[in-house]
């Protein structure tokens, strides 16, 4: 009886564990997955409609960039450079009359919060949209 015990309870913890570790790598896997780190891309979900946003957006970075911009229209994204850093800017339709921006800003291979938050301030400021 004890060996169908000890059988028993060795079978259930090596099925445990496997399940365990395979939920654990399947979370891990999405985690990884995910572009939502502190400090790298600063966001800001607005109301007003995406093609208003996208025009503002593209009039602030005009006026704020060093060396001009670079758009792409799907999706909706302006790299340029600003203070030394390049910075990219997206902005996504999320709902009616309701807009995703985001912006990232990277220098000498790392991100560079302060500029990214910078940026997301102005195109909030000439949307006026910044609280």
């Amino acid at each position: 009886m004890k060996i169908l015990q000890l059988t028993t309870i060795t079978v259930l913890c090596t099925f445990g564990l496997s399940s365990c570790n395979l939920l654990v790598g399947g979370a891990a896997g999405y985690a990884v997955s995910q572009e939502v780190l502190p400090n790298e891309v600063h966001t800001s979900l607005e109301l007003v409609d995406v093609q208003t946003a996208w025009a503002s957006a593209q009039e602030t970075m005009r006026d704020r960039a060093e060396d001009g911009i670079e758009t792409t229209d799907y999706p909706r994204r302006i790299e340029c450079e600003v203070a030394g850093a390049d910075v990219e800017v997206e902005v996504e339709a999320y709902d009616l009359n309701r807009t995703l921006i985001r912006v990232r800003a990277r220098r000498y291979f790392s991100e560079d919060d302060d500029v990214a938050r910078m940026v997301l301030n102005y195109i909030l400021d000439d949307l006026g949209l910044r609280r």
